[in-house]
């Protein structure tokens, strides 16, 4: 590659090194300056006068001719004070809430956070899961009469508003006692949620539009990046994700915005919304329209989303450490709020509309994700390289499965990779002591041409051709391992299955490998690795009598230390473990013959 080609490449990597660390600093200051603002905005609203609200009187709706005989649920009092149910499916504990008539909290039996806790969703959030409303985020909380059956694994609530409009929600937690691989894959952190609406009026109502909140997200970990949580949704062919870092604004130059309150900015009115949801790096909740596929009816079709929502919300440092981290983790994290809008509909009297949902809440595991059958998978966002993504992951947890270590999986894997490599390695070390052996060549050509850089190209094009010499072949090595890279960069910040993997000193592979800190900055031993081993790889390369190429790539291990430093020290394991088998590949072929380039006769045209 020429010097043009390797300035090019190192600017768009350094340019995004340095993105992720404007990034960082530029969320902190966003996040205190919203904090500031949103305190200004609940002292504002505190000082206004707050009207009482009684809730109606279920039990003095009038009786419908013609309508079901079912006995309403009793009057709900004015104050009434919260019940908590919880509920166990063996896999998730969920604390249903009978203000809202949803999950005010599920935790995690099989996942562990931080000091040794479980995760928890929802955690930091005042939305349950599952809490029906006309308008998002608004009029939420109000209390229902619950009814519990823990054995049969179903919590119902109960309200009727002032139009007798009957709101009937039934959670139903999955048994999968005796079910075996996928099917338990896909069972275990899924639950049913139906949502009946029973017209108890003498006339007909219009039920409008109504959101079913998806509850909350926050960050696992303090150095989790606003980019890991947000709000996703599919829609028709595609998914879109809004990350927590949209909300806050900002951006370069021109293209700054401002920050924002909510999503989306305006009112918008969707179709064939397949579900919507909240996530962070390594958990998600997702609300999943329940429609038969095989037979969709024009009705079945209005029964899917036709809107979305979220909004922000950032979480103290008191709920932060009362949730067990490390007094030293101060600042900001970012949450996000979601919803999903499904459309109104006409209620004759008497009568009574079911809609159903699926209700995910647990790992962003892509494998269980893929069985759940409605695209729910897509949440992963791998970008560009998912396929590549896709691939490294399985491999790797096959891998896993054989050996039980990920730790090991990853070093397998990179060896792997890196033996696949050799020939194109070797291809491109004997290329590049083949430039080597030209560049007495060309210094004598530029100095010849220095005031020609055209004709200076054109005789270099002829030198190669006359001696037979790809001027790219050195690159192709690095040019298979840019998917390859940011594949693995992709799929191991987003891979559940490595949270509290350990490996020698490293704690959990998903996190940087931090030993201690230094001045308040953390010194993690792995990225330090993996630039040395870089320089030492680079420097056993052969070298090309361009000077300034040779002082570029210099700065390559400070790019990639940009990278990998406050990443998952998975990452920092697998390019480490390929610098070394470089360099191992280096020392065997150093000594290998390469022929002088030698002159290609040139062909003679045919008659």
């Amino acid at each position: 590659m020429d010097r043009k080609g390797v300035t090019g490449l190192i600017l768009v990597v350094a340019l995004f090194g340095a993105w992720n660390f404007f990034y960082i600093r530029k969320s902190q200051e966003a996040a205190v300056a919203k904090r500031q603002y949103e305190e200004t905005v609940a002292a504002e609203e505190a000082a206004k006068p707050k009207p009482e609200v009684v809730p109606a009187d279920a039990a003095s709706a009038p009786a419908v001719a013609g309508a079901p005989s079912v006995t309403p649920p009793p009057a709900l009092e004015t104050a009434i004070a919260e019940k908590l149910e919880t509920v166990s499916s063996g896999s998730v504990d969920y604390a249903f809430t009978s203000l809202g008539g949803g999950i005010k909290r599920a935790t995690l039996l099989e996942h562990f956070a931080v000091n040794e806790k479980k995760v928890v969703l929802n955690q930091y959030g005042t939305i349950a899961i599952g809490d029906v409303s006309e308008i998002a985020g608004e009029g939420l909380g109000k209390p229902f009469v619950s009814k519990v059956d823990a054995a049969a694994g179903t919590v119902q609530f109960d309200r009727t508003d002032e139009r007798q409009i009957q709101l009937t929600k039934k959670f139903t937690l999955p048994k999968f006692e005796n079910l075996k691989g996928k099917d338990r894959l896909r069972e275990e952190y899924w639950l049913t949620l139906d949502v009946s609406f029973t017209n108890r009026a003498a006339q007909p109502v219009e039920i409008p539009r109504y959101f079913v909140h998806t509850g909350s997200t926050a960050p696992i970990h303090q150095r989790d990046l606003p980019t890991y949580t947000g709000f996703g949704y599919f829609k028709e062919t595609s998914m879109k994700l809004v990350p927590a870092s949209w909300f806050k604004g900002g951006g370069f130059l021109f293209m700054k915005s401002s920050p924002r309150a909510a999503y989306p900015e305006k009112p918008e009115v969707l179709s064939d919304v397949k579900w919507a949801g909240v996530t962070n790096q390594y958990f998600a909740t997702l609300c999943t329209p329940v429609v038969d596929e095989k037979a969709m009816s024009d009705e079945q079709v209005k029964q899917r989303g036709i809107a979305v929502w979220a909004r922000p919300f950032l979480v103290s440092d008191e709920a932060w450490l009362a949730a067990g981290h490390p007094a030293e983790d101060h600042g900001e994290r970012d949450g996000v709020d979601g919803a999903i809008g499904m459309a109104g509909f006409k209620l004759p009297p008497g009568e009574t509309a079911t809609r159903t949902f699926k209700i995910y809440g647990g790992p962003r595991e892509q494998r269980r994700l893929a069985e759940l059958g409605n695209y729910e998978a897509e949440i992963m966002d791998f970008g560009m390289f998912g396929i590549v993504s896709r691939t490294l992951l399985a491999s790797m947890n096959y891998l896993k499965g054989a050996i039980g270590s990920y730790a090991i999986a990853i070093i397998l894997l990179t060896l792997v990779i890196k033996t696949a490599m050799w020939p194109l390695q070797n291809k491109a070390t004997a290329s590049m002591k083949r430039m080597q052996a030209l560049q007495p060549e060309m210094t004598k050509m530029r100095d010849k041409y220095k005031d020609d850089p055209q004709a200076m190209n054109v005789e270099t094009m002829k030198l190669y051709k006359q001696h037979g010499v790809n001027p790219f072949g050195g690159c192709l090595p690095m040019l298979v391992q840019i998917p390859i890279f940011f594949g693995f960069y992709n799929m191991l910040g987003k891979a559940v299955e490595l949270r509290n993997s350990k490996f020698l000193w490293v704690n959990d592979l998903s996190q940087p490998d931090t030993i201690f800190h230094l001045l308040g900055y953390p010194v993690n031993v792995l990225p330090l690795c993996m630039a040395v081993t870089m320089l030492w790889s680079m420097a056993l390369q052969p070298k090309s009598g361009d000077q300034m190429q040779q002082r570029i790539m210099m700065f390559v291990p400070l790019i990639f230390i940009s990278f990998c430093y406050n990443f998952a020290s998975a990452l920092a394991l697998y390019w480490t473990v390929q610098n070394i088998f470089s360099i191992v590949q280096l020392y065997v072929t150093r000594n290998k013959t390469v022929l002088a380039p030698e002159i290609v006769p040139a062909q003679k045209p045919k008659r």
